[in-house]
């Protein structure tokens, strides 16, 4: 199992992911053996409630209120 923590970008909240990460194997017959390739879940989708695991633009993940300032163009205030 693989535990995923995310930490803000902004402020430096941390919280744990909702779930583990999982790895699953996919035959090319449909079958869970033979031939075919493993899969893991993507890290978005154990991200905690309100959480920006990737930004479109600088993949930095970000807790919800600091998500919500840069979303409002406050954070271009917060900054100057």
């Amino acid at each position: 199992m693989i535990t995923i923590n995310f930490s803000c970008g902004g402020c430096f909240k941390e919280a744990k992911g909702t779930t583990f990460l999982r790895r699953r194997f996919h035959g090319v017959n449909g079958q869970s053996y033979g031939f075919g390739s493993w899969k893991t879940d993507p890290i978005e989708s154990v991200a905690p409630e309100g959480w920006v695991a990737f930004d479109p633009y600088t993949a930095c993940c970000y807790c919800p209120d600091c998500w919500a300032e840069i979303e409002n163009g406050d954070a271009e205030t917060a900054a100057a």
